[in-house]
């Protein structure tokens, strides 16, 4: 009975993972959206990016995926005041208590992390300098999308910072927010990324799967970590740019290429450069959530740092639940067809997260 029960709880979790959504691009939340605020002499600008094909769901643009930039670009014109109503409601500005009116002033079309933004850009009536400030943000919240974020960088005067816009905390009031609130926020935000990118998971079990004893994982781990913490923070502060269509293949070759070591048992050496290698594609993979403005400031290097904090959080998290498992399974005689089963379904998922991405 034991190892029944077993066997169907490992079986169970392989058909999760396996039937969990897949798509080209499984690092960020389909709607995931970023915005700067600034001032300038006369006006407070908001540069704001949500997924067009999202925004699309609420206000029909009549394209579809695969249309080209200009195409996506007229239509997002043409819609413009639909889009303005919309953001009247959702992105909402007030000085003192009193709403401020802002006006949609230019609509584009970006590409990021693999997805086409809808560019728009948002102009207020600038607030005086004792007047204070606060941003209510709910698009997508309760339309389409109750996972939906927004990391939000603002440089108003000498207010300056990061925030998270998400489902529990839609209102941001310049000057109130603390150290301690940005950095909780965004380990939650790394936490989050861990835990929607199926493909980061799949690559640490597959690391997992490799391992015999907790201070081999605890080895591997940490070279992997070392890895992805470099290009992440390189390529959050723009100092490194990678297109998504050469990393994310990568990401999904690398998943195969460790279920495939697994099988055929590397050395200890190659094993470690093997991790560190693709440790250094998965943090270009880990910072396409984490999208900061040009200015490297003890704030924005904070929201890095705790971002990478929630990251490993969820890597723990993965690992503490499932490799006391994992080694308990290895005391059976059956135990082989267990491990050979979930090497092959990890690599056959990486195999067609490659070629998916590939093509696409």
């Amino acid at each position: 009975m034991r190892k029944f029960v077993l066997w169907n709880m490992m079986l169970l979790f392989i058909i999760t993972i396996t039937l969990c959504p897949v798509n080209a691009s499984a690092h960020t939340d389909n709607s995931e959206g970023y915005s700067n605020i600034t001032l300038d002499r006369d006006t407070l600008n908001v540069e704001l990016y949500i997924d067009y094909f999202e925004l699309g769901r609420l206000i029909d643009f009549e394209v579809n995926p695969g249309s080209s930039k200009d195409q996506l670009t007229k239509a997002l014109e043409d819609k413009q005041d639909a889009v303005t109503e919309y953001l009247a409601s959702h992105f909402q500005l007030f000085t003192d208590g009193a709403k401020s009116e802002g006006i949609v002033t230019v609509t584009d079309i970006e590409e990021r992390t693999g997805r086409d933004y809808a560019k728009i850009m948002l102009e207020f009536p600038r607030p005086a300098k004792e007047e204070s400030i606060q941003i209510q943000y709910s698009v997508f919240f309760e339309d389409n999308d109750p996972m939906h974020r927004n990391i939000a960088t603002y440089n108003l005067d000498k207010e300056k910072g990061q925030f998270v816009f998400h489902g529990g905390e839609r209102e941001l009031q310049i000057g109130k927010e603390t150290i301690i609130g940005q950095i909780i926020r965004f380990i939650q935000l790394g936490f989050h990324h861990i835990m929607i990118g199926y493909d980061h998971i799949l690559f640490v079990i597959a690391l997992l799967l490799g391992s015999r004893r907790f201070s081999d994982i605890l080895k591997i781990i940490t070279v992997f970590t070392l890895a992805h913490s470099i290009t992440l923070g390189l390529t959050a502060l723009k100092l490194i740019n990678l297109p998504s269509e050469i990393i994310e293949p990568l990401i999904a070759l690398s998943i195969a290429f460790v279920a495939l070591e697994h099988f055929f048992g590397f050395s200890t050496k190659l094993r470690f450069a093997v991790v560190f290698g693709f440790g250094l594609i998965h943090g270009v993979g880990f910072a396409g959530a984490l999208q900061l403005s040009n200015d490297v400031t003890w704030r924005s290097l904070l929201s890095i740092l705790s971002f990478n904090v929630g990251v490993e959080v969820g890597q723990a998290l993965i690992i503490i639940l499932l490799f006391p498992i994992l080694l308990y399974i290895r005391r059976f005689k059956w135990s082989t067809v267990v491990y050979g089963s979930a090497t092959a379904g990890i690599f056959g998922m990486g195999l067609f997260w490659y070629f998916e991405r590939f093509l696409a």
